[in-house]
């Protein structure tokens, strides 16, 4: 039912235990999208490096179109809802089935400037109940591996999934291509993140549209938060909704693998719908009308979120305190989580403070790599201990994003421009919202009245 709107590769009924190759028929893309012309096969060495060189520079050609996709002001058509990216997180799998049985109540009446579709992420890894059968999908959507380089290692089953997902998304790297406007995905976490939006640092719609679900779904009080990535290149975020022209993950836990938990189902349903109806009214009234209705719930025209610490390590989307690995298993850990941050994801921890305890019973403190103080996330998430995801707890610091830039926001900063085509700029001065000239004094008034 969920899968008759998109062409997806056929489900295998049973799995053997010798895999097939990856040359094998059903592996195969039905469609793989003409992104780069093939270049002809060069001697090992030299020629291969600056091919690669010459590939990734044509990323950076496509980076300069895509940076304007962080603007707010076309209307929005096509959104994609995906779940099942990891094949166990069964939440998002259920949402977008119960999206596909009641469509016509739960989409097509309330949001008809939309054109909403599903898709399941890795059909494949969610027959098997597993987060993924060779490599995380979620990290199989960077330039780097959509495109390929003579250095590529060999396809796997997510390598060739990613890019029938992309095709159906995107294609991410065709920037005139009838792709979807907005691709959001949702996933489920065994740690306690509540309910957690995840956007990209400086795409203006979406940190509208996260703005948005914060307030509706009760902010920190109600156990919603934002958190910004800070991969600042679209074509270098491995993320699957990256393949989409604006991307949105929702995370909703805590929730074991492999299991429906109705709670977790509504709160990521209020969750989703919140971005829906966001879209919608920005369609149906006007950019303005919206915006104005986020001014009013934040005048200083911040949000407050999380920004992610810059990922370090192969794997990884942010930044991690690693814990080491099992000489005998890289997928299992050599030093568990302390019991005092269990549960306790968004927690602020300094130098010093306990973070692991070896097999011998001592304990490893936090030593500040990250900074004095940060905030933990992703504490003891299941899927953290697959070496491929990036093993760790998440590491975060607590910042304010503005509202019409989607940027985050430090001393000088603008916050805000002119609504109505007001040419109003506000700064960030010692942590207060300042207007630059007397036309923004008095449009500001305007506006938050």
């Amino acid at each position: 039912n969920v899968e008759r709107h998109w062409p997806l590769t056929p489900r295998p009924t049973e799995r053997s235990s010798r895999r097939p190759t990856a040359a094998a028929p059903a592996r195969r893309p039905r469609t793989r999208p003409m992104i780069v012309a093939r270049t002809p096969s060069l001697p090992r060495g030299g020629g291969r490096r600056r091919t690669r060189r010459f590939r990734l520079a044509l990323l950076f050609l496509f980076a300069a179109v895509a940076s304007s996709l962080g603007s707010s002001s076309s209307s929005v058509r096509r959104v994609v809802v995906v779940g099942g990216t990891h094949g166990n997180e069964y939440t998002g799998v259920w949402c977008i089935k119960s999206l596909e049985a009641t469509r016509h109540v739960a989409l097509e009446v309330p949001y008809p400037s939309l054109e909403v579709t599903t898709l399941l992420g890795n059909p494949e890894a969610h027959m098997m109940n597993r987060r993924f059968v060779d490599t995380d999908l979620n990290r199989e959507f960077s330039g780097e591996k959509l495109l390929g380089s003579e250095e590529a290692p060999p396809e796997t089953v997510e390598s060739l999934r990613a890019k029938e997902v992309d095709a159906i998304l995107g294609p991410k790297f065709e920037p005139d291509g009838e792709g979807a406007d907005v691709v959001i995905d949702l996933h489920s976490t065994t740690s306690n993140m509540g309910t957690t939006v995840i956007i990209p640092e400086g795409d203006a719609l979406m940190a509208q549209a996260a703005a948005y679900v914060l307030h509706k779904c009760g902010r920190e009080e109600g156990g919603a938060r934002v958190l910004l990535h800070t991969i600042p290149n679209r074509e270098d975020r491995p993320n699957l909704s990256s393949a989409g022209r604006h991307g949105f993950t929702v995370e909703v836990g805590p929730v074991p693998q492999g299991v429906v938990r109705h709670d977790a189902v509504e709160k990521t349903e209020r969750a989703l719908h919140s971005v829906l109806e966001f879209l919608e009214r920005r369609n149906s009234e006007g950019e303005d009308a919206v915006l104005r209705d986020l001014r009013g719930w934040y005048p200083a025209g911040r949000a407050p979120c999380f920004r992610s610490a810059p990922a370090k390590a192969e794997g990884e989307m942010s930044g991690k305190i690693q814990w080491p690995s099992d000489p005998d298993n890289p997928n299992f850990p050599g030093a568990m989580v302390h019991k005092s941050l269990q549960d306790r994801d968004f927690l602020s921890i300094r130098r010093g403070d306990p973070l692991f305890v070896r097999q011998d019973g001592s304990v490893v403190t936090y030593d500040g790599s990250h900074g004095d103080e940060v905030y933990l996330i992703f504490v003891n998430e299941g899927g953290y201990y697959y070496k491929s995801s990036g093993t760790g707890i998440g590491v975060a610091v607590a910042a304010e994003f503005d509202l019409v830039h989607g940027t985050l926001i430090a001393d000088g900063t603008a916050v805000g421009v002119g609504i109505n085509g007001v040419g109003c700029r506000e700064v960030l001065v010692n942590g207060a919202v300042v207007p630059e000239n007397e036309e923004c004094v008095s449009h500001q008034s305007d506006v938050l009245e």
